[in-house]
């Protein structure tokens, strides 16, 4: 790429915040502008009325001056957010698009049970410990990060009723409305790229077989949140999508 290195705009997936990414921001030590931004709905960022990729994609291109040159690095939720940027419907349009971990296929089963989730209404804990071990399991990071890892920070909060994660239930249905990946990816106007962990649970290299790109990158050994359990791994590839452009 040329000098001046274009924006580097980090997406989260569904429960978790933009801290995921600071252990991939140390390994990367990119040259220009870096934005790991709270999602809707999560973390520092308001609670919202709806959720939809579309509408986490305007709010993404709201931190971007009009003719600002980025690329987009997302996660599960943040990857399909980075495809609706790709769309070029919101605003200038980024160099590449690299999508980790999007979950491809759900099941009928899987949609029905998201409206009873998101009326739930966030648990509560005595303890900032206790909220720090539901929001691991709920952003997937169980197992992956310590519960005193500083990236956890704006996970949780206190309230008068006790502590809680800073997720709105409500947000994951996100996915709802939504058209199959196969159309979506289809209508893109910037350049995507897609991995997954070899033992992600929620996506498989044959999800990826009706769609319109290149077969995905699959890293050995890995889980869901790849880019946190081996930064540096990521990151190579994702420099390997950025140097194509």
């Amino acid at each position: 790429m040329t000098e001046p290195q274009p924006t580097l705009m980090l997406l989260h997936g569904l429960g978790a915040t933009g801290e995921v990414w600071n252990p991939l921001i140390n390994v990367a030590a990119w040259p220009g502008r870096v934005l790991a931004p709270d999602l809707r709905g999560h973390g520092s960022s308001n609670w919202s009325a709806s959720y939809s990729f579309g509408e986490m994609a305007a709010d993404v291109a709201t931190l971007l001056s009009s003719n600002e040159d980025y690329v987009v690095l997302g996660h599960s939720m943040g990857g399909a957010v980075g495809a609706a940027l790709a769309t070029g419907f919101f605003g200038h349009l980024p160099r590449a698009v690299g999508m980790i971990g999007v979950k491809l296929q759900w099941s009928e089963e899987e949609l029905r049970r998201l409206p009873d989730i998101a009326a739930k209404p966030s648990r509560l804990f005595d303890t900032r410990g206790d909220a720090i071990e539901w929001f691991l399991k709920l952003s997937g990071l169980a197992g992956v990060l310590e519960p005193d890892d500083s990236s956890l920070e704006r996970g949780v909060e206190r309230t008068e009723q006790g502590w809680r994660v800073r997720q709105d239930p409500k947000s994951v249905l996100v996915v709802t409305g939504s058209p199959p990946f196969s159309e979506l990816l289809n209508g893109l106007s910037a350049p995507i790229s897609l991995a997954l962990g070899e033992h992600d649970p929620l996506v498989a290299p044959e999800h990826h077989n009706d769609l319109p790109c290149a077969p995905p990158r699959v890293f050995k050994g890995l889980g869901h949140n790849a880019m946190v359990e081996d930064p540096a791994l990521v990151w190579d590839w994702f420099l390997e999508v950025t140097n194509r452009i």
